[in-house]
């Protein structure tokens, strides 16, 4: 979406209302095709918008103050828009709740803001929701889901009287219903996290298909979006 975006708007810049622009300004068109990945797509846009308006200014006669304005105005909103699908993208975006694994957290149809970016910087920590990818088999797509953080790589878990302990202590979970918890033991692989959903009677999770690949993780919840 950003890319093509990038495209749009440098194709805008080098063509105007015309089917084909200047020699010159194809061979931005050209080399864009070319660079790799977004980023690149969009500094090479910028760098090819910035030329085109300055060729532009050169060429044509002064305009009014009002139309400058007006069009630094559409430069800036376009610039806004971009960095708004960029944030979208790599940043932050909104996902939906689809069952009840996560009750009563969060309940079927919440949106959830979820962080794609800063938890790789400041790392992951006990009672996380995470949203990862679960490649199941059976299912041609993966499967995104939401579940909580319980045990990190070497944490050694098992249940005891329907209570989830990490390496022989009860975890304290006060975000659970009245509810038992039921597990085998296990130690969490080096490169895995073990997660359960909040509603254990209906939940799937590392009790049924194990431990999650750290690689498969896309994001961490930060909160229930309102409304």
């Amino acid at each position: 979406m950003i890319r093509a975006a990038a495209r749009v708007l440098l194709t805008r810049a080098v063509r105007g209302r015309r089917e084909h622009g200047s020699e010159w300004g194809e061979a931005i068109l050209a080399e864009f095709d070319e660079t790799p990945g977004q980023w690149s797509a969009l500094r090479w846009a910028a760098g090819g918008v910035r030329i085109a308006v300055r060729e532009r200014m050169r060429l044509r006669p002064e305009r009014p103050r009002w139309v400058r304005v007006s069009r630094r105005a559409a430069a800036v909103l376009v610039a806004m828009l971009v960095a708004g699908m960029a944030v979208q993208q790599f940043a932050l975006t909104v996902a939906y709740i689809p069952t009840e694994s996560m009750a009563p957290t969060l309940r079927v149809s919440d949106r959830v803001l979820v962080d794609r970016a800063a938890y790789r910087l400041d790392g992951l920590d006990y009672g996380d929701l995470i949203v990862f990818d679960l490649h199941d088999p059976d299912v041609v797509a993966p499967v995104r889901m939401v579940r909580r953080l319980v045990a990190l790589p070497g944490d050694a878990v098992d249940c005891r009287d329907g209570h989830v302990r990490r390496n022989g202590v009860p975890v304290d979970e006060p975000y659970l219903a009245d509810t038992r918890t039921d597990c085998q033991s296990v130690t969490v692989p080096d490169g895995t996290v073990y997660v359960l959903g909040d509603e254990r009677s209906i939940a799937r999770d590392s009790r049924h298909y194990g431990p999650v690949p750290v690689d498969s993780i896309t994001g961490r919840v930060l909160i229930r979006v309102p409304g």
